[in-house]
């Protein structure tokens, strides 16, 4: 959600290393873009709604040189609609400025700053914020005196990357709740959303903390507390690979993660299991004590969730609550003394899900994260961290990090059915054969066409999608992965309800995607299945190839590889995302950046 990006250099090189950056972060999602260039002792911005093509052609056309420094940004509409007035950089006095997040507090602003004689031209905070910090810096004659007295004054989320007019060869930078890196480089500094967009130029960066203030040169960065005090920061060094974050030949990002599926899973399967699942003893935190569980996480990982609940409760019984993060503060959730909240998020970054990790420490309960990002905010802050090893995800909508998460929760299922007693050695050692025999069955799952189930579905407006069990929650991602890329409305339901409403909405040819993997609920399935028939839907069945129907209660049928319950979820979900990309295709939308949608929402 919004992106940043930001040079200073001994070489004038900005408009190459800017646009470059916001092309790397397009995957966050976005409708306008624009940048900032210091040059002639004044501050250019150009701006364009839409892609960052059309900024691109935009600064082509009005032939302005590179500089040796410049700020810019993607944005993701929150205050204002998508138009040049309203995207960044926003300016105000000697003060230009990029955003992401929002200041919550930003109406109380504006007034004392219009008392104070500021005029405002968007319907941002952004422009709200640049304000203010010029006020500040009016009213301290300091920078970083300006810039501390403003921290403390916002409220809400907030990266920024700053240039005062009178100082036009150093950018400042602070942050709260949402997420900024410093590159380091040999004559060249860079901060960024995420070190995808500099990674071209340096794989050295920083990681800028909360109630840090950071002053870049071309030759130096420093940081420093809201106390003053100078820090002494670690320059890490980014094991991403430029070609992670380049398409490789394929024609989406979508389709190159869902090929990369395999491998990820494998990898993070290998990183807590080498040999067998007893090896998870010794990986996995000692959770054995818990026993009420809360899952929390948004969107496809909080469906990732809720088959790690169907999991738990049935192979390890214990409770297990999956709610989304955004509704998890607001809940009043009840703790027992063994409660563990475990919060799952790719990004580590996710707002809601930090909120709700902040509520659970608060009430000093155990806290697990999931997440795809070393050093993030939610891996940070929670007692323990188990990483997945997806590695960079462009596209918005999640596949292979969904992947990994759903075999880092089917371990911890392993694990927790094992050191509760539901699990013998004998189970355990052919469960752990059949665990490593998952990539090669993904690796086949993907290889099969689609196309042919997509062409009978994508001129459809409505979907339906049904199962039961950990059938159901499959069909909640797979509803969803539908509806975010090919923008057809589309619904998943538990297929027993059908009957209590739902089944109204069927009419002749009503595509219907039904889900019946699970063995133990299987019949009960079937005869939903052949209810939507009878009243005239078209039904792609999705089963496992150990089980057997007859003719008349699908029209099309897409086996998948019998395995274990308790990583089945892994390879029913692969047909699911296929099928959504193959119908994507054919209706000719934007796969990789969806309408309205972000990949990292920093904002609640």
């Amino acid at each position: 959600m919004c992106g940043i990006i930001g040079y200073v250099g001994s070489e004038k090189i900005s408009n190459s290393v800017l646009i470059a950056g916001l092309h790397a972060l397009e995957y966050r999602g976005y409708d306008s873009a624009g940048l900032a260039l210091a040059q002639n002792d004044q501050v250019t911005i150009i701006k364009a709604k839409g892609n960052v093509s059309f900024l691109e052609e935009k600064l082509e056309k009005m032939n302005t040189k590179g500089t040796t420094l410049g700020i810019a940004h993607t944005r993701w509409a929150t205050h204002g609609e998508p138009n040049e007035t309203n995207s960044h950089p926003h300016q105000s006095g000697l003060v230009t400025l990029v955003h992401n997040g929002i200041i919550e507090n930003y109406n109380t602003i504006k007034e004392e700053l219009e008392n104070a004689g500021y005029d405002f031209y968007s319907q941002t905070d952004s422009e709200i914020a640049a304000a203010y910090i010029d006020y500040c810096y009016f009213l301290t004659k300091d920078k970083v005196s300006a810039l501390t007295k403003a921290y403390q004054h916002f409220k809400g989320s907030f990266a920024f990357a700053i240039i005062f007019q009178d100082e036009l060869d150093v950018i400042y930078a602070m942050r709260k709740n949402s997420p900024l890196v410093l590159g380091v480089g040999e004559h060249q500094n860079f901060l960024a959303s995420d070190i995808s967009a500099f990674l071209k130029y340096t794989n050295q960066y920083i990681v800028l903390e909360h109630e840090e203030i950071a002053v870049l040169h071309k030759n130096q960065i420093t940081i420093q507390n809201l106390n003053g005090d100078l820090l002494d920061k670690e320059i890490q060094t980014s094991e991403m690979d430029i070609t992670d974050i380049q398409k490789g030949g394929y024609e989406h990002f979508m389709l190159k993660e869902i090929h990369e599926e395999p491998d990820v899973v494998k990898k993070t399967i290998d990183s807590l299991m080498q040999n067998n699942l007893l090896d998870l003893l010794n990986t996995m935190p000692n959770l054995k004590q818990y026993d009420q569980i809360h899952i929390i996480a948004c969107g496809s990982a909080m469906y990732a969730g809720m088959i790690a609940k169907s999991l738990i409760e049935s192979r390890a019984r214990i409770h297990v609550d999956c709610i989304c993060a955004s509704e998890y503060r607001y809940a009043n959730p009840i703790y027992t003394g063994n409660t563990l909240a475990i919060f799952i998020s790719q990004s580590g970054e996710t707002a809601d899900t930090i909120a709700a990790l902040q509520l659970a420490k608060a009430n000093d309960v155990a806290t697990l994260a999931i997440v795809n990002v070393i050093g993030s905010t939610i891996a940070r802050d929670a007692d323990h961290v188990i990483y997945t090893k997806a590695g960079p995800e462009i596209c918005v909508a999640t596949t292979k990090a969904y992947c990994t998460q759903v075999a880092v929760l089917s371990l911890l299922a392993c694990y927790l059915s094992y050191v509760h007693g539901h699990m013998q050695d004998d189970e355990v050692m052919q469960l752990s054969k059949e665990i490593k025999t998952l990539p090669k069955l993904m690796q086949q799952l993907i290889e099969k066409d689609y196309s042919a189930f997509a062409k009978k579905i994508y001129q459809h407006n409505d979907v339906f999608f049904i199962g039961r069990g950990l059938d159901y929650s499959l069909s909640m991602e797979g509803s969803l992965k539908l509806k975010e890329i090919s923008y057809i409305h589309s619904e998943a339901y538990a297929a027993g309800e059908l009957k209590h409403g739902t089944i109204s909405l069927i009419e002749e040819g009503t595509p219907v995607i039904a889900l019946a993997s699970d063995e133990d609920l299987y019949e009960k399935t079937i005869s939903n299945i052949k209810e939507v028939k009878a009243r005239g839907a078209y039904v792609l069945l999705i089963i496992s190839d150990d089980l057997q129907i007859a003719h008349d209660g699908y029209d099309d049928i897409l086996r998948i590889p019998k395995t274990d319950k308790l990583i089945q979820a892994i390879l029913g979900v692969i047909p699911l995302q296929l099928l959504a990309y193959e119908i994507a295709r054919l209706r000719g939308c934007e796969i990789d950046q969806p309408r309205n949608l972000a990949k990292s929402v920093t904002v609640e």
